[in-house]
């Protein structure tokens, strides 16, 4: 069979499972090993040998397995990260909130060099190595609770070659290490209902879900020792607002906030300055 007829089979095949074309053909790249779309479309005419691979592959995108999980491979803002299901895919949301960093510490930080910038629940890195290549004299650290998750942000690490700290830990590292800056993406969903599917059966709960246990913008604030003065910005849901707002209030006597939206016109970052 050739690539043409495959992925012709499998565009049709995977009508009936909602599967876009775009997925089928980074699927079958990566599975056959071609770097880019245009050596999918020089290689239309060849004889395809791997094809139970490929249908393989396919099987699990039809059960609706992200993507990312069956390549190990997550975009965010131009580069390549490996994934798996021990942590988090990057999304847009949280592309827009690495750039909202970028400029927001330009803003306040603009002849400072040598920042200290903390990422809170770092998952696959992608936060904390964007950031260290952005301001490649900052000190950036990283943490963690899930050991799986910090395996992947080191990984990540050494495949960017950057200088990035990692520790496992639930917000702040065990340093005296007082920070200019901090990032997060932390769990933020409180609704089982509010997430799709896929997302519920295949990506890890614990970074997914707040509760009154799991509420790192809590344990930040509560922690303010090692954030003071601090630029902090943060990833919400639109409806974590009002509680947030009374959070502030209960943890600071001085401090400036902006609730920001996202591409999709949702309250999505709080900036924080304490």
């Amino acid at each position: 069979m050739k690539l043409k007829e495959l992925y012709l089979s499998l565009i049709k095949e995977g009508k009936k499972y909602q599967i876009n074309e775009l997925d089928i053909r980074f699927l079958i790249s990566d599975v056959l090993g071609y770097k880019n779309q245009s050596s999918f479309y020089l290689k239309l005419d060849t004889e395809i040998k791997d094809i139970k691979i490929v249908k393989k592959a396919f099987e699990k995108l039809k059960k609706g397995e992200p993507l990312a999980y069956i390549t190990n491979k997550a975009y965010f803002l131009g580069d390549i990260y490996y994934v798996n299901k021990d942590v988090l895919i990057p999304r847009v949301e949280t592309e827009e909130l690495v750039t909202l960093a970028i400029k927001r510490i330009n803003e306040y930080y603009p002849n400072k060099k040598k920042l200290n910038i903390l990422d809170v629940g770092t998952g696959s890195g992608v936060i904390a190595i964007k950031l260290k290549k952005e301001f490649p004299h900052a000190r950036v650290d990283a943490t963690e609770i899930s050991k799986d998750a910090l395996k992947v942000a080191k990984r990540n690490i050494k495949d960017h070659q950057v200088n990035v700290n990692v520790y496992q830990a639930d917000t702040f590292p065990k340093n005296k290490i007082k920070y200019d800056v901090i990032v997060s993406n932390p769990p933020y969903i409180k609704f089982k209902k509010d997430v799709d599917q896929s997302v519920l059966d295949y990506e890890p709960h614990s970074a997914l879900f707040i509760s009154n246990t799991n509420n790192v913008y809590q344990k930040i604030f509560k922690n303010k020792k090692q954030s003071s003065p601090s630029l902090m910005i943060f990833e919400i849901a639109p409806n974590l607002v009002n509680d947030l707002k009374v959070l502030m209030q209960k943890s600071f006597t001085e401090y400036s906030f902006n609730f920001s939206k996202d591409i999709n016109n949702k309250t999505r970052f709080l900036t924080l300055l304490i």
